[in-house]
């Protein structure tokens, strides 16, 4: 639903209220998920890892489409605050307020999980440099207590 600024002028504390309500709705689920998140990350569970985000970009797709139905409210914000009753207002900020702590929390969860994964990828090509070293190894050994030619390690092909 597409509304223009006059539209908005004419509408409700309440609408707004139930616009950011849902809003904020969404950006506790992302929240919660943000926690399992870290779980995941740190349980090696690349699967469900995976479905997790997947959720997440679903939440992230339904907060956008609010983003949208919000902004004819944003452009028109001082007008309409004038009118909307003070009970209201101090909801709208309370709503405000609540999603802009969920969303640092958010952002500073996934600053984290960043760090982890990249700990973890760079581990993991250590390991796998490790595992190279040692198939080279094994088939130098090979190669020279059988007479044999080392064979190329699958990993160089």
């Amino acid at each position: 639903m597409n509304m223009d600024v006059s539209t908005v002028q004419a509408a409700s504390g309440a609408e707004l209220i139930g616009l950011l309500s849902e809003q904020c709705g969404l950006y506790e689920q992302l929240a919660a998920l943000s926690e399992s998140q870290r779980a995941l990350i740190t349980s090696d569970e690349p699967q469900r890892l995976l479905t997790l985000l997947g959720q997440r970009q679903r939440l992230l797709d339904q907060a956008d489409q609010i983003a949208a139905r919000m902004r004819p409210y944003q452009k028109s914000w001082p007008d309409l605050r004038s009118r909307i009753r003070p009970e209201e207002a101090e909801q709208v900020d309370q709503l405000l307020n609540r999603m802009n702590a969920l969303l640092a929390g958010i952002l500073e969860n996934d600053k984290a999980d960043a760090q982890l994964l990249a700990v973890r990828k760079s581990a993991t090509g250590q390991e796998m440099a490790a595992v190279k070293a040692g198939r080279l190894a094994g088939a130098a050994y090979v190669a020279a207590a059988y007479g044999a030619a080392a064979q190329r390690d699958w990993a160089d092909k």
